[in-house]
């Protein structure tokens, strides 16, 4: 029996539709049934718990977990009570809106799973054709693994199902949830997926939207934290390296000669730059973190870092990446004057430049 069989059938939803506890209302990760201890009226006082699996009496004070639950409404020991449980199938039917996150499965799992779901994806003739307008070849399209999102729930369920006939455990994957139906799903918006590859694995997977939305938001992480049995997506970097680049890397020379890098703020906009100039490229997802900042500086012997920011990062707070990564680099060898307006990469640097003047 697999892990999420057997966490499901002890869940207190399970708890709760094997007693015939009826639903009131929920709120959150709290669902409300009539308390079966105490005389209370058809208000609902006993607050279930979803994500700890516990539950609480606001009237009588009766509280515990949802195994506890169930051995005192059938005057049984907890024992008993975990035995029979596991013994039947589980039923995690709810028709209130309820959240119960998934503990995070390892990094190993999730790259794992989402370069087996990228094989089950397709890139739309729209998105093939946006991506051939940003200047990318039809090879490079392929090379970066663009792949079109799924917008019909059916398709989607059968995607998941694909993934789970193949012996892939969806549950704790970022971007994946169960639905109402307790059928596995994942978060759909309109746009295309960008792999976020470091070392060589698919860290994450990155949104870019069709249309934008708050601030200039053009991309957005493939994740499902507010979902029934979701989870939430890291910020992951990433860092494109030229051919020649990668080769010395893996034969450990030129590790300490120092290096122009190009820094984006955004993903698609590090493809594009990486395109035109073909300098190891570092893509953040507008901010960067202390930690981050300081593994690239000790990665790379910075000789000069040309800065790309992309305009949902100026709009919000671009603080972040100057305080914990341009502030410790010397003047003299970054240029952060370089700011992308709309999007609009020109053709050759000097192109750029002159309209950057």
């Amino acid at each position: 029996m697999e892990d999420i069989d057997i966490y499901n059938r002890i869940s207190i939803i399970n708890v709760k539709n094997k007693l015939g506890l009826k639903e009131k209302y929920a709120k959150g990760d709290i669902i409300y049934v009539r308390c079966p201890f105490c005389t209370e009226s058809n208000v609902g006082n006993l607050k279930l718990n979803v994500v700890k699996d516990s539950y609480y009496c606001r009237r009588c004070g009766e509280k515990g977990l949802a195994i506890g639950l169930y051995a005192r409404c059938n005057l049984i020991t907890n024992k008993e009570a975990y035995i029979k449980l596991i013994s039947e199938e589980a039923d995690m039917t709810t028709s209130l809106v309820s959240i119960k996150k998934a503990i995070k499965r390892s990094q190993e799992d999730i790259s794992f799973v989402y370069e087996t779901f990228l094989k089950l994806l397709g890139l739309t003739k729209y998105h093939y054709n946006i991506l051939l307008k940003l200047g990318f070849s039809r090879d490079e399209i392929i090379k970066y693994g663009f792949k079109s999102i799924p917008q019909k729930e059916y398709t989607k369920i059968a995607i998941c199902n694909k993934l789970i006939e193949h012996g892939i455990n969806l549950f704790g994957i970022p971007g994946f949830y169960m639905n109402k139906q307790m059928k596995w799903t994942f978060k759909s918006h309109k746009g295309f997926f960008i792999p976020v590859i470091l070392h060589n694995r698919v860290k994450g997977l990155r949104i870019h939207l069709d249309r934008k939305y708050k601030l200039e938001t053009t991309d957005i992480w493939f994740s499902s934290s507010k979902e029934f049995q979701g989870a939430n997506a890291e910020n992951w970097i990433q860092i494109l390296m030229p051919e020649e680049e990668r080769k010395m890397e893996l034969l450990n020379r030129n590790l300490f000669k120092e290096k122009e890098i190009v820094f984006a703020s955004e993903f698609l906009l590090a493809y594009r730059l990486f395109k035109m100039f073909n300098k190891i490229t570092i893509a953040v997802p507008n901010v960067i973190s202390k930690k981050q900042a300081i593994y690239i500086l000790k990665e790379f012997n910075i000789k000069k870092i040309d800065v790309f920011l992309d305009k949902h990062t100026i709009y919000t707070d671009p603080v972040p990446i100057y305080n914990n990564l341009l502030n410790k680099i010397d003047d003299s060898k970054k240029d952060i004057k370089m700011v992308i307006k709309d999007n609009d990469i020109s053709n050759s640097y000097q192109d750029y430049m002159e309209k950057s003047a």
